[in-house]
């Protein structure tokens, strides 16, 4: 009878620490899942692609242009700054792109009084342009 009992207490306790170990288990996969896919999100944040343009706006004659407007716009968003007074401007978006593939071109347009509006389509992933603007024809 005491053989009985300890193989009853055996087989107790191996059907325990199995469906102990099942359930252990399944926690420990879920919450890797849950791990990796946090660590997953976080690498995407870091690397996916915040839109900067920086450059100079200059006449035919290579003076600078100062206070020229410079506009970018991509999918949904506008970004716009004025040049100094040197030409400079530097344009930076608030956000970055990640849930979503970045657009193949950016649509700019600088304008400046006196001047004729320059549009152009440059890559998105070009960071520095020149931009030479021409002088209004005034006819008298």
């Amino acid at each position: 009878m005491a053989v009985l009992r300890y193989l009853v207490f055996m087989a107790v306790g191996v059907v325990v620490a199995s469906l102990l170990f099942l359930v252990l288990s399944l926690l420990v996969d879920a919450n890797f899942d849950a791990g990796v896919g946090f660590v997953e999100r976080w690498i995407e944040r870091a690397t996916c692609e915040q839109y900067e343009l920086s450059g100079t706006v200059r006449d035919t004659r290579g003076r600078p242009v100062a206070f020229a407007v410079v506009e970018a716009s991509y999918f949904d968003e506008r970004l716009s700054t004025r040049t100094t007074s040197d030409g400079r401007f530097t344009l930076a978006a608030d956000e970055a792109i990640c849930d979503r593939r970045p657009p193949r071109t950016v649509e700019l347009i600088v304008m400046a009084d006196d001047f004729r509006p320059r549009r152009s389509s440059i890559p998105f992933d070009e960071s520095r342009i020149e931009v030479t603007l021409e002088p209004r024809d005034f006819a008298p």
